[in-house]
Formats: structure tokens, sequence, C-alpha cells
């Protein structure tokens, strides 16, 4: 009886023990997996620091999960990682691309717009627009039906038009971004289709453009008149050099003249490639720009007078001038061709005035040559400083001149880190000006 009673004791003792080892197993199980559980809830909202400790896990099994786990971690880490570096590089160069760029999805809302874009469009800085609409962001009717002609057949889009408040010269090109092959449908959710708007300022090329086209269309002008000229003279006298021996001496005076002409424009020409590609180098100095302004006036006085012309020179009496950081001998050239302008447009009687100042605010020295002639069309005051701009040769009398003048004038005043600029009222005279910086003594 003992023994049956000391058996039962046994087998209740071993089954408490199995079980009370069982929930300890299970116990530990379970907080194992519940931290694996914690880990991957953690890896999914983005916690990829994450980790567990392998030394806290003795299971074989629990312990090959853990550490693929970790793994995974360490992986999808470098993962983002490398996307985020990639994202900070793309958005880096959209930021600093000279062409606009917006993004949309397939229903037309704007997903992403760089800083060209806003410039271009005229947009505030600040504001938000992701989210918006289109047509809400560009408000232009054209460019948004290309949009929505590209997003309904896929078709690629380029045109030319006129965007935004200031109306620029835009190429607009559209194009619809498809998924590619493969990727679809590895991804639990496909990514829907979006479009690419590239506006494209080509304003400035167009205007250069422009100007190329009038310079080779004036060259050809200024290069045809004249020897067309000499030509119909030359072939003239030939048939008079003997039977009127004075007028042929007059043929050849007008030859040498247009021959003159044609010297001047090519040497102009020349200056003004040098200048533009900055062959030439300035002799910068000290320079006292009231000695020059008197120089200049002294120069042109007899010319002016054989028109019936007063020149004069109005300059302060501060006896502490500053001297200018210029180049004498080409800002005597910028002086000269301005005076003999002022001559040349201005009519019997009238008065050619050079003012000299010095414009404390911004520290440099202002020359002013002002006539009483006839004037500047507002319409053309703001391209008189292009290559062969000319007014109208009328208005000269009988001299012209090549037209390059003051596009040179414009150069030499730039190269002195300078300013040049007109101003006229039409039938009443004009006034350039330019100023230079003053010199600095160290």
């Amino acid at each position: 009886m003992d023994v049956l009673i000391n058996i039962g004791v046994a087998v209740i003792a071993g089954g408490l023990a199995a079980v009370a080892t069982a929930f300890y197993y299970r116990r530990r199980a379970n907080r194992r997996i519940r931290a694996l559980s914690s880990m991957i809830r953690r890896l999914m909202v983005g916690d990829l620091d994450t980790e567990l400790n392998l030394e806290e896990v003795d299971s074989n099994d629990l312990a090959d999960l853990t550490e693929s786990i970790n793994k995974l971690a360490v992986e999808l880490r470098n993962v983002i990682q490398r996307i985020s570096g990639e994202r900070n590089t793309m958005a880096a160069l959209l930021h600093n691309m000279s062409d606009g760029i917006i993004s949309t999805d397939i229903e037309g809302r704007v997903t992403n717009i760089n800083e060209a874009a806003r410039n271009i469009l005229a947009l505030p800085v600040n504001t938000r627009l992701e989210g918006r609409s289109f047509m809400q962001v560009v408000r232009d009717h054209e460019v948004n039906n290309l949009l929505q002609q590209t997003l309904r057949d896929g078709q690629e889009r380029i045109q030319m038009l006129e965007v935004g408040p200031r109306r620029p010269q835009l190429q607009v090109k559209i194009t619809l971004i498809e998924p590619k092959p493969g990727q679809v449908d590895s991804l639990p959710q496909p990514p829907s289709r979006n479009a690419l708007v590239v506006l494209q300022d080509l304003s400035e090329l167009m205007r250069l453009e422009r100007v190329r086209r009038d310079f080779v269309a004036n060259i050809s002008h200024e290069l045809r008149t004249p020897l067309a000229s000499i030509k119909l003279m030359t072939e003239t006298l030939q048939n008079i050099m003997e039977d009127d021996p004075a007028e042929a001496a007059q043929f050849l005076t007008r030859i040498d003249t247009e021959i003159d002409g044609l010297t001047q424009l090519v040497r102009e020409l020349l200056e003004l490639s040098r200048i533009e590609s900055g062959q030439v180098k300035l002799n910068l100095r000290g320079t006292d720009l009231r000695q020059l302004v008197e120089q200049a006036a002294e120069r042109l006085r007899p010319q002016a007078a054989r028109s019936g012309l007063k020149v004069v020179v109005v300059r302060g009496s501060d006896e502490s001038f500053p001297l200018a950081l210029a180049d004498p001998d080409r800002l005597m050239q910028v002086l000269i061709n301005l005076i003999h302008n002022a001559i040349k447009f201005t009519p019997v009687g009238g008065t050619i005035t050079l003012g000299i100042a010095h414009e404390r605010a911004s520290d440099r020295i202002v020359i002013r040559v002002s006539d009483t002639g006839v004037g500047i069309p507002p319409d053309d005051l703001d391209r008189i400083f292009e290559r062969f701009y000319k007014v109208d040769k009328a208005r000269a009398g009988n001299e012209t001149g090549t037209g390059l003048g003051l596009a040179i004038t414009k150069h030499i005043i730039q190269a002195h880190n300078g300013e040049v600029w007109a101003t006229s009222e039409f039938g009443s005279g004009s006034t350039f000006s330019f100023a230079v910086p003053i010199f600095q003594f160290l």
C-alpha cells in the first residue's frame, strides 16, 4: 500500500514538474515571439535601427529567425539610405535646373514643381502648390489642354507658347511617365501614371537669334550699298575719263569717300569683335575725368563750330573731386563718339553740354553728354546700343555712320564695370550718360 502511495506521489510530482517546465518554456517562447513581433512592428513603421540580442535567445530556431530579421533590418536601412541619397541628389538637380519642371498625377494634380518653374510662371515662392490642379498653377488654357490630351492618349507633345504674366517664349514639352514592365507585378499596389511638364525659356535664345539675323542683314546692307556705288562710279569713270576730266576727278573723290567709309566699317567691326571677346586689355589707373572731359570738348569744338553749335562743359567746384579707375584712352574714345553723335543730330544754333559729377551714394563718377537736337523716339530708345541700329538716317542729314559707335561705347563702359544709358524727349534733345567707379587708394 505504501508502495502504491509512493508511486502515486512520484507520478503526481513528475506531472507537476513537467507542467511547470512546459509552462516555463512556453512563457520564454512567448516572450521571444512577442519580442520578434515587436521588432517586426517597429520595422514596419520605419524604425530600422532596432535589433534583438541573440544572447537572450537559446532556441536555435528562434535564434536563426532573429538573425534573419536583424539582417533584413540592416539591408532595409542600407536601401533606404541609398534611396534617400538619390532622392536628395534628384531634388538638388531639380532645384538648380534652369528649365521649369512640373510633375502631375493621372488626374492632373501637381505632385512636384521646381523653383525654375515658379520663376517662369511668376508663382509665389513659399506657397505650397502640390496637390492643386495643374490649371490652378499654370493658369493657361493652352498648356492645360496639352496636358489633358497627353494624359488621355499618352502621346508626347512639344509646342512653343507664351505662358505666364511676363509672356516669355517657352518650349513646352509634356511626357507621360509609365511604370517599367515587371515593376508593376512585384508591387502590392501598382503605381499610377504620371505626367512630366518641362518649361524651357527660349526668350533669350530667340532674342540672340534675332540679333544674329539683324546683324547679317545689316552688315550685308552696309557693304552692298557702298560696293554697288563704287562699281557704278567706276563704270561711269571708264566712259568719261577722256571726255570730261573734271567730272572724272569728282567721281574719283566720291570713290575715295566710299572706300574710307568701308575702311571705317571694317575697323569698327574688328574693334567691336575684339572688345566683345575680351581681347582688349584696359590700362586702368587713377584718371582725372574732369581733365579728360575738357580735352574731348576742345578736340571737337572746331567741328561743332562749323555746324553752328556750341560745346559747354559744366562741372562742380569740389576741389577734392576723386579720380576714376579708368583707361583714359578708351574713355576718350567714348567721349569723342558721344560728342560726335550729338553734333550730328543737333540743328544749327543748338548747344552740346558736357557734365561731370561725383555720385557719392554709389561711389562712382557720372558723365553726361546732352544736346538740344532732334531727340530719340521712345520705341527706339531701348535699342540704340545694339550693333548697326540706326534710328532714322534722314534725321542726320547727309551724314551717316556705321551704327557701331554706341555698341562699342557700351562694351567699353561695361569693361570698366560701369553703366551706360540714354534718356531723351523726342524733338527736344537727348542725354547720354555713363558711370565708372572711383579709384580707391590702398
